[in-house]
């Protein structure tokens, strides 16, 4: 995001660098069939286009195929890009696909955002400009000489996905990935602000990532109220720039109006990404769907598969977690659904739901429990594990390494042939934690264990030196523990000290023992994450525990979302929306995707002469003088510089309607100064002023990108900032309708 300011009064005066094509007349069909050869060329299916070079708009305006793209146009030429938003207004479409003028060599977008660059003439935009700006996977489509090339930016080899919810298949919660780091730059931020219900079944309840994509399933209810019956979607966004690629409705979950504490952990474990295919149980009792990752159809759904509850997918073949679903069980549950719905439900307390609880979870082991082997592609099944062999299966513990499977029934580990399903080994063991490396490592409250993947024999054996064992990681070749201790004078161990201990995997003798200062709150309800270089843990928000020197980077204005946390990948930390009341003044909001320290970087120091650009009002010599506030004017958000959000004016009783206009969507607040009424239409990037007697339209002025706050109207100047990092000031005599 640029940080330097322009200063215009009404309509831009720039030195015009053309770098459009010559203007050649064509018919509409033309350009949606050209268009559509360069995103079957570029195998483009949605994310941010820029077309550099955009001229008119009529190229920039077919290129929006689907819902899924987001169309921006780069020009230098002014003109041509006042006759591209007349003609992309006229379509409707202006928001999606719009226009902004730049100075024709430096592209105004952050590193690893645009999906897709098409241009007939790329000036003087370097290559070495357009590939920054390009997410790996992105392509550049340049016409150069009369024909075109194409170019992909690969993707980095110190960057990693997070294709499952325990990262992957092993279970070991570690990405491999050098880039991903204490947040320093925001890369996208996309909506909700804000979940339903901190205190009931989260609104997210699983995200991975694969394939430059993000998928997660997500609530999208009003969160004006938690009676609102729950409104379940499985949804995608591009992983580098947050755009909506595409979302899928689907019926049941599991009830919204439930105490947090007592959800099931195995709900985050319904979704899986593996490269153009996601896997998911669309519904809480539903069989496992293979999607399309780049549009959100359903390729094929797997026969026999009702009530998977777990989904690992480990080189080509499906490992399911299933429990039947008996006539009990669906009974159960639609006992809680109308418990849920109850004013003074039970369910809403972790004391008072506990008691429910217990009667949900014997009737759930009642239910028969089996583990199965599908092929991913063919859905064939390979083999099945039920009855006895499946019987006491301990959530969250399958998974596999190698060509092995491993889970844990009761207090046995089982070690089970990946293709055949024939059992390999069992062993007594403390809890299953991660498979790597060629090692089973086991932990509870009393020792750390590592068993021989291939044997299963004991390798080494430690006291554990915590009671609460929160990880265990397998990070840069060590094992790494964190946990607690008893803390007195603490309401349960998560209040006290997080302890991370780095131990020797060979022979599981500590190396270094990190105990970070304890910031007085307790650790959220979510496991921790690690890369290679960091244990993520969340306490007040994320904590950066550097795996090298044991420094810790606090963070508490990021926070991950109940039950989950946060997503470590692709190079970004991705901080899923939440609806946590605390550090409430200081704490993001909504769903962002965040960067570290970047190798290159966008200036933001060039400010030269082109710091200050002056429009045609101001080179008139139009003087502002300072004018006091009245009374009855709203002249700034929340009428004064203090935001009182308080007037002298009085205000009748009873009101009735004077007029009414369609302005645009996803509106402002207005202000109102001068008998004029101001408001920005955000998505539109356009800001108004209507009559405030009559409504009726006097201007409006479309900036370079979303203008997501109202107009401060000062003299005769209507001054408001806008998402493209710029300042701008209208003077409303120059600022025509349908500007």
């Amino acid at each position: 995001m640029r940080t330097k300011c322009w200063l215009l009064a009404g309509l831009a005066c720039a030195v015009r660098i053309s770098c459009t094509s010559p203007v050649v007349m064509a018919q509409p069909q033309d350009y949606e069939r050209e268009a559509k050869q360069i995103l079957n060329a570029t195998n483009t299916e949605g994310g941010l286009i820029v077309h550099i070079g955009c001229g008119q708009g009529n190229l920039t305006a077919a290129l929006r195929v689907s819902q899924g793209c987001l169309v921006h146009g780069l020009d230098t030429d002014t003109h041509a890009l006042e006759v591209a938003r007349a003609h992309i207004r006229e379509l409707q479409v202006y928001g999606p696909v719009s226009v902004e003028r730049f100075d024709g060599k430096r592209l105004p977008y952050a590193e690893n955002l645009v999906n897709l660059v098409v241009t007939e003439d790329i000036g003087g935009v370097t290559m070495e400009e357009v590939m920054r700006v390009l997410a790996p996977g992105g392509t550049a489509y340049v016409r150069q000489d009369g024909r075109w090339s194409k170019t992909l930016k690969p993707h980095p080899k110190n960057t990693d996905e997070w294709t499952h919810f325990l990262h992957d298949a092993s279970g070991n919660v570690v990405a491999n990935d050098q880039v991903v780091g204490p947040p320093r730059y925001l890369q996208w931020i996309a909506e909700p602000q804000h979940t339903r219900s901190h205190e009931h079944t989260p609104s997210i309840n699983a995200l991975v990532s694969a394939g430059g994509r993000i998928f997660y399933i997500a609530d999208q209810a009003s969160i004006g109220s938690i009676r609102q019956p729950a409104q379940w979607h499985l949804v995608a966004r591009d992983a580098y720039n947050g755009i909506l690629l595409w979302q899928r409705a689907f019926d049941s979950w599991f009830p919204h109006i439930v105490n947090w504490g007592v959800t099931p952990r195995q709900l985050q474990r319904r979704l899986v990404a593996v490269g153009d295919r996601v896997y998911v149980t669309l519904g809480l009792h539903a069989p496992l769907s293979a999607i399309d990752a780049a549009t959100g159809d359903t390729l094929k759904v797997y026969e026999n598969t009702q009530g998977t509850e777990e989904v690992v997918c480990h080189k080509g073949i499906l490992l399911l977690a299933l429990r039947s679903v008996t006539d009990e069980r669906i009974a159960e549950l639609a006992k809680w659904a109308q418990l849920a719905e109850k004013r003074e439900s039970p369910l809403h307390a972790r004391e008072t739901a506990q008691p429910l609880v217990n009667r949900f979870r014997a009737t759930e082991s009642r239910a028969d429990k089996a583990i199965l082997a599908l092929n991913a592609d063919t859905g064939t099944l390979l083999w099945n594990k039920a009855g006895t062999d499946a019987a006491g299966l301990r959530p969250i513990s399958l998974c596999a390494s190698g060509d092995r499977v491993f889970y844990q029934k009761g207090r046995d580990v089982i070690c089970l042939d990946l293709k055949t399903g024939q059992e390999l080994w069992s062993v007594p063991s403390a809890l299953l934690r991660v498979v790597c490396d060629g090692k089973v490592v086991c932990a509870d409250g009393r020792t750390v264990t590592a068993l021989s993947a291939e044997t299963g024999e004991s390798l080494w054996t430690q006291p554990a030196s915590l009671t609460d064992i929160r990880d265990v990681f397998v990070a840069g070749g060590s094992l790494w523990v964190g946990g607690f201790k008893p803390c007195e004078g603490k309401r349960g161990p998560s209040w006290g000290p997080y302890f991370a201990t780095q131990r020797d995997l060979a022979t599981g003798k500590t190396l270094m023992h990190i105990e970070p200062e304890n910031p007085g709150h307790h650790h959220r309800c979510w496991p921790n994450k690690a890369t290679e270089r960091y244990i993520l843990a969340g306490r007040r928000g994320v904590e950066f525990i550097d795996l090298n020197s044991g420094d810790v980077l606090w963070h508490s204005w990021v926070r991950g979302v109940c039950k989950y946390g946060v997503m470590p990948c692709n190079g970004l930390l991705y901080a899923p929306p939440h609806a946590c009341g605390c550090y409430i003044a200081a704490k993001l909001i909504g769903f962002y995707a965040l960067a570290s320290e970047r190798d290159s970087r966008f200036s933001t120091n060039k400010l030269e002469d082109d710091c200050l650009e002056l429009g045609p009002a101001y080179s008139e010599g139009i003087r502002t003088k300072q004018s006091p506030i009245r009374n009855q004017e709203w002249a700034t958000y929340r009428h004064d510089a203090q935001r009182s959000g308080c007037t002298q004016c009085p205000v009748p009783v009873v009101l009735s309607r004077s007029w009414q206009v369609d302005v645009g969507p996803k509106l402002t607040s207005p202000t109102v100064a001068g008998r004029k009424v101001f408001v920005a239409s955000a998505d539109e990037h356009k800001v108004c002023a209507m009559d405030a007697d009559s409504g009726q339209s006097m201007w409006n002025f479309t900036a370079g990108g979303r203008v997501d706050s109202p107009p401060t109207v000062y003299a005769n100047q209507a001054i408001f900032g806008c998402r493209n990092g710029y300042v701008y000031g209208v003077c409303e005599r120059l600022a025509p309708t349908g500007a």
